[in-house]
């Protein structure tokens, strides 16, 4: 199958909405939205590949939005690798939004909702079956909506065996399109195994940070001026990348050291280790004494002078 569209000779008037049809009627039902409907002009190419489909698009800026609604009405469980060969785009799915340029591929997944706002002179897609791809990395679904292992030679040739894919005459050559997309798929999942070894290598690295300042903070409890610039100088970090590791923790740096601070105090008055109620917030970093008294009652129920009265 190799099947050609273009809106030169449909009316300007109509030209967006049968585009959109079309790519709809190829890859994945969605929404789509366009900023200039009266000078929109654009060419989509589509060919099978075996088990996959390829599809050259060439548009002036657009939307597409695929929602709930769209789950429910249009089931589809396909992946979707785009690689943008001239042109530029911005993908959010499952949390995670990416840039997208020349030379960037992205991974995005059908069955979840997502955005795509392209403007792509020149876009390469492949639309790929879920169960191939899991079948040889599990880990797919988690890899959506971000550079697939961006700037590594293995993604550089990735790249380069889709546009070549994309421009080989093979019809009724169905032996040899099965192989290629065989070796095209193998060749993506080597892509995405670096792009889960790096992942992996973010995140270990995330993990010992995040150890490190936990362990900085219980450490300076008592000094009533810390905050999130001096613990981030502590470690050459900027505060933008320790917000970014405690976020992964479900918190922020400020939340952390407050809760410690409060623990710190709630364990000292209860072990009978302060002698005075402003003992237990002084020494854990505690300036303002009426502060003090309302986070420890709305935490622990009793008032800190409750507390040391029992013990």
């Amino acid at each position: 199958m190799n099947l050609d569209y273009s809106t030169d000779a449909v009316d300007p008037s109509q030209r967006f909405d049968y585009w959109s049809d079309v790519v709809c009627r190829h890859f994945i039902p969605a929404k789509s939205l366009v900023p200039d409907r009266e000078h929109f002009n654009a060419r989509f190419s589509v060919r099978s590949l075996g088990s996959l489909t390829l599809a050259e698009m060439s548009s002036p800026r657009h939307l597409w939005e695929r929602d709930e609604q769209h789950l429910r009405s249009g089931p589809n469980e396909d992946f979707m690798l785009n690689l943008m060969v001239s042109g530029h785009g911005v993908l959010s799915q499952s949390g995670r939004r990416v840039v997208q340029r020349n030379g960037d591929i992205v991974l995005y997944d059908a069955a979840r909702p997502f955005t795509f706002d392209l403007a792509p002179e020149s876009a390469l897609l492949v639309r790929i079956p879920r169960r191939q791809l899991l079948c040889r990395v599990p880990e797919a679904h988690h890899l959506t909506a971000m550079h697939l292992a961006e700037g590594h030679p293995v993604a550089r040739l990735l790249g380069s065996m889709i546009r070549e894919a994309a421009v080989l005459e093979l019809s009724g050559r169905d032996a040899m399109q099965a192989s290629i997309a065989s070796s095209l798929l193998d060749m993506l999942s080597a892509t995405l195994q670096v792009q889960v070894a790096g992942t992996d290598s973010a995140r270990s690295a995330h993990d010992a940070l995040f150890q490190k300042t936990r362990d900085y903070i219980v450490a300076h409890l008592d000094d009533c001026e810390l905050d999130v610039e001096q613990i981030a100088r502590a470690h050459n970090v900027s505060a933008r990348t320790l917000a970014r590791v405690f976020a992964q923790q479900g918190t922020t740096p400020i939340q952390w050291l407050w809760k410690q601070r409060l623990e710190a105090s709630h364990r000292a008055l209860l072990e009978g280790r302060v002698r005075q109620v402003t003992q237990a917030a002084f020494q854990y970093g505690f300036s303002d004494m009426s502060h003090f008294c309302r986070v420890f009652k709305k935490a622990y129920g009793v008032t800190p002078q409750t507390l040391l009265r029992r013990h």
